[in-house]
């Protein structure tokens, strides 16, 4: 593998998955890169509890067909007002896509 391909490799993913919540409709998310874990552990520590880190994980991760983020950080707020299943299920898809789990999470938080 030359300096090329193994850099290519770096590359988020991009999947599709059900939603359950939507009734089954498809979701795109894409992995974070390393920067964006970052900020988004950086933006964890300002508060905003469980919903806060989900919500900004759903702006972070969810893309449209062309690859670009659906939401913004003005959309968090938004979605912490709306339905906690819907959230949690979305939040659910992007922490296993990025092997961030209930540990991940709580060390944002502490941090």
């Amino acid at each position: 593998m030359n300096k090329e391909q193994f850099l290519a490799a770096f590359a988020p993913l991009v999947v599709e998955e059900p939603v359950q919540a939507l009734d089954g409709e498809t979701v795109r998310f894409r992995e974070l890169s390393g920067a964006a874990r970052d900020a988004l552990y950086d933006s964890a520590k300002n508060g905003g509890g469980n919903s806060g880190f989900e919500a900004a994980l759903i702006a972070a991760t969810v893309v449209n067909e062309n690859d670009e983020p659906v939401f913004s950080q003005d959309d968090v707020a938004v979605m912490r007002a709306g339905r906690a299943p819907l959230l949690e299920e979305l939040a659910q898809i992007a922490m296993r896509l990025n092997a961030l789990g209930q540990r991940a999470q709580e060390q944002a938080l502490k941090n």
